[in-house]
């Protein structure tokens, strides 16, 4: 399968897709901004394949699918290294000691990106060093109560439950990241489980075809610019290249999606 148009609209459409106007995509590059929008305009009939194989660099996408020759932009040569996975994960992997279905499960969930960031957290000991800080501030305050009750005996009783109440407020260095950690992953394996149970299955193996055409029916703007509206047209008008729907059903299609996307971004 062959993509419609010219060499220059895919470089402008993966450059939309990215959020860049041609000066950003030119420095990436390191060409002269006019010689790229030479090259997108179609003026430049012939690219080098220096310039080609950049662009597919800077896009990760293969050389075939600038030129128009295959529908599939993951290359079929793509370097494992890019994804910054260990030697050992990936042996893994290709072992098959790692279930990769249940890695595709937990890394598609909604909550898995928010997982690893409390993991980062708490390897970098951020929380922690605040945890400690407030402990510091809870002790300051028994102090000054220990110290009350030597001066004002006649308040000792209150001023005992009011250190103990300090006291128990204290945690431990990790205890509240560790909480919060447990909490997420647990939640993402029971809503993997009831998947599983229900026989609800992962996203299909990434071929990226259909994505990169979602993508490119998207309009030309920077991508936080890009709306619920925006996306949901795209996704619709995809759609109704493979299967027929009136003018009715399209616009109910287009609602359905937006709503969806719009709750997956609560």
């Amino acid at each position: 399968m062959y993509l419609l148009g010219t060499v220059g609209e895919r470089i402008a459409d993966l450059r939309s897709v990215k959020g860049w106007n041609q000066k950003e995509l030119a420095k990436r590059m390191e060409l002269a901004p006019s010689q790229l929008s030479r090259i997108e305009s179609g003026e430049t009939k012939n690219i080098s394949s220096d310039i080609l194989v950049k662009l597919a660099k800077v896009f990760h996408v293969s050389t075939d699918y600038i030129l128009g020759l295959t529908t599939v932009s993951v290359p079929k040569s793509y370097d494992i290294s890019e994804l910054g996975l260990s030697e050992g994960a990936i042996k893994g992997l290709v072992m098959g000691t790692v279930n990769a279905e249940i890695l595709n499960r937990l890394m598609e969930h909604k909550s898995f990106p928010r997982l690893v960031n409390l993991i980062q957290i708490y390897f970098s000991d951020t929380a922690a060093r605040g945890i400690m800080a407030r402990n510091q501030i809870i002790d300051l305050a028994t102090s000054s109560i220990s110290d009350l009750m030597k001066n004002k005996p006649e308040y000792r009783s209150e001023a005992r439950q009011d250190m103990q109440f300090l006291t128990a407020q204290k945690i431990g260095k990790h205890e509240a990241e560790i909480e919060k950690i447990k909490s997420v992953f647990l939640a993402i394996l029971r809503d993997i489980k009831n998947d599983i149970d229900s026989g609800t299955k992962s996203e299909d193996t990434a071929t990226a075809g259909m994505i990169q055409k979602i993508k490119a029916a998207l309009p030309d703007k920077p991508q936080e610019q890009i709306t619920a509206d925006d996306v949901a047209a795209a996704v619709a008008s995809q759609v109704g290249q493979a299967i027929a729907m009136d003018e009715e059903m399209a616009g109910a299609f287009q609602s359905f999606v937006k709503q969806m996307l719009e709750q997956a971004g609560r």
